[in-house]
């Protein structure tokens, strides 16, 4: 009896072991095929189904390669077959290998942990073509004037040339169609974020000439900003890296409402680095440099006004000191105010404080303020003061002087101590001057007033509901004002309090109105610019790994969120899946985030 019982179990667990192996999840690589090109992302496909637990896989160190590794979405689907029902699940990962230069790469053998199981590919060398995007695709950064000095106004410019698509059979797409193909959320753009956040927040083209190459059609799209370069060399813009969709064939499609749209239906992606080409930032010369030189480089005018103009010696005396920007484009939130400590003349007639001053702008002037003491008595002017400047259009130091300013000193007051007098008018030092007498006592205190019943009776404080009240209601409205206070004050510190409390009733409400992909995916990236403080529509794809890291998100939540945005830009062209789907995981991505709280730039949590 024993013995067949012990052979039943043992065909039970090991029907379930057999169940559990043919339950157990699955995956499939699919390998790139062919030559890359250098710049142009390769993508290694890793689709894992059916699987309770899944590992994703490691980023490997590829030489002459960056790469990453997104998460493509997930998804589940239920079957009714033959009166069963059966449940499948795919999880798609995608790893991006972007070669950096011409030549032969290895891909290493990846791997993924699915159902505590290793599954790897097979090691694969690519042949990586020299890019020719340079023909259809093209980017660099100037700058106006070419050559200019540290602290000197510079304008850069990122222009980006793309060749016009054309069809045999439906003509040549326009500037805003091209634009449109354009990665925004994909490219890194440097300095030139903030341009692009509005142009994508009006959902707009930039500026665009035409231009014809040997017979072929380019439009040349440009984006300003100015700049004050802070150091020698050439301008720091940061990473600019351009990518975009190019089609190389369009078909025909009809929409929900039976309308023809055209589509691609066939492309190939490019990438391009731009790079600040021709621009020197000179430094500024040591000869001829004034010793009231406080960094200010271009053309400006100093007028110096006192308040008040009569005062003794020691009285304060306020100065303004107005720093007007004569030709315009100066940076004067950075403008420095006027080395008053190194003045030699205004110090040998008043003192002069050495701490840094702060100054206000308006419009192109800056105004300072300080506050002097006079010496001397006869003082009869508030000294010219000096102003120097670096030149860049001259190439020389210029220094400007304010008028002087007539003041009048007079000595200080000083008291007479000889002049106090008694109560009575009479000097304190005469001995002839009646006054109060004293006596001397040898007991103790004694009363001025008889001892009297009144003063001996037993009074005690009796209060009632007034009383009560008199007493409760003063502390309960200082402890509230101080309450309203110190809340006006937090929210006074901390400019983005208010921002980040509202910014999940702010996602939600973007999510109820988003009615399609990019409205979805604005919601995400518009739910972490309020929490983290940023600029609204100034975030991109390239910038949201960085972002999401330095607030503090573990790493595959970043991938989640890195996944679906480049599900939606993927569903302009083709619905990667309905928008049912891709709304339920907008809404399981702000929740994720809104469970890990965001830290600010300055680490603070909400």
């Amino acid at each position: 009896m024993i013995t067949r019982m012990r052979v039943t179990i043992l065909s039970i667990l090991l029907c379930l072991s057999l169940l559990r192996t043919a339950a157990a999840g699955d995956a499939h690589f699919r390998m790139p095929d062919g030559n890359a090109y250098e710049g142009a992302p390769i993508l290694v496909t890793i689709e894992v189904t059916d699987a309770g637990d899944v590992k994703p896989p490691v980023a490997p160190e590829i030489a002459g390669a960056t790469v990453r590794v997104i998460e493509r979405g997930r998804q589940s689907m239920t079957e009714l077959r033959g009166g069963r029902v059966r449940n499948s699940s795919t999880v798609t990962y995608v790893v991006e290998i972007t070669p950096e230069r011409a030549g032969s790469i290895d891909i290493p053998a990846l791997s993924v942990t699915v159902d505590g199981r290793e599954i790897r590919s097979k090691p694969q060398r690519i042949e990586v073509l020299k890019s020719d995007a340079g023909s259809l695709l093209s980017a660099e950064v100037i700058g106006l004037p070419a050559e200019g000095y540290v602290g000197q106004p510079l304008d850069l410019i990122l222009r980006i040339s793309v060749r016009a698509y054309k069809d045999s059979t439906y003509g040549q797409l326009n500037e805003s169609q091209m634009w449109q193909l354009v990665d925004l959320q994909g490219s890194e753009w440097g300095v030139f974020e903030q341009q692009v956040g509005e142009l994508r927040q009006r959902n707009a083209a930039p500026r665009a000439q035409q231009e014809l190459r040997n017979g072929e059609t380019y439009f040349n799209y440009e984006l300003t900003r100015r700049t004050w370069p802070p150091k020698t060399g050439a301008p720091e813009i940061g990473t600019v890296r351009i990518r975009m969709t190019y089609p190389i064939a369009l078909r025909e499609v009809q929409n929900l409402f039976l309308d023809r749209q055209l589509t691609i239906s066939e492309s190939r992606p490019l990438s391009i680095t731009a790079t600040a080409s021709g621009v020197t930032i000179l430094p500024l010369p040591e000869i001829d440099r004034p010793a009231s030189f406080s960094g200010a480089v271009g053309a400006f005018a100093i007028a110096v006004t006192a308040k008040p103009t009569t005062v003794a010696v020691g009285d304060p005396v306020t100065l303004t000191l107005a720093i007007t920007d004569i030709r315009g484009g100066a940076n004067l939130e950075t403008l420095q105010p006027p080395a008053l400590a190194a003045d030699a003349t205004l110090a040998r007639e008043f003192r002069v404080p050495s701490e840094p001053l702060s100054g206000v702008v308006s419009g192109n002037t800056k105004r300072f303020t300080v506050t002097v003491r006079p010496l001397r008595a006869g003082t009869a002017a508030i000294p010219p003061i000096e102003y120097s400047a670096f030149d860049p259009q001259n190439r020389k130091y210029v220094v400007s002087r304010s008028q002087p300013v007539p003041i009048t000193v007079t000595p200080a007051n000083q008291m007479d101590l000889s002049k106090i007098v008694s109560g009575t008018g009479a000097s304190g030092n005469d001995p002839s001057t009646p006054g109060t007498q004293l006596t001397e006592v040898q007991t103790g205190l004694v009363a001025n007033r008889p001892v009297t019943d009144a003063l001996l009776a037993d009074e005690r404080l009796r209060t009632g509901p007034l009383e009560l009240a008199g007493l409760l209601v003063p502390p309960i409205a200082a402890a509230a004002a101080l309450a309203v206070r110190w809340h006006r004050g937090r929210h006074a510190r901390d400019g983005g309090l208010a921002r980040r409390s509202r910014a999940r009733r702010t996602a939600d409400g973007r999510l109820r109105a988003a009615t399609d992909a990019a409205g979805l995916a604005g919601a995400i990236t518009g739910f972490v610019e309020d929490m983290t403080g940023r600029p609204a529509g100034t975030l991109t794809r390239g910038d949201l790994e960085r972002v999401l890291a330095t607030a503090g998100v573990n790493h595959e939540l970043r991938t989640r969120i890195a996944e679906f945005l480049g599900h939606c830009d993927r569903a302009r062209y083709a619905g990667a899946a309905a928008p049912a789907e891709l709304a339920a995981e907008a809404q399981r991505a702000i929740d994720s985030l809104d469970a890990a709280r965001l830290r600010t730039a300055k680490g603070d949590a909400r």
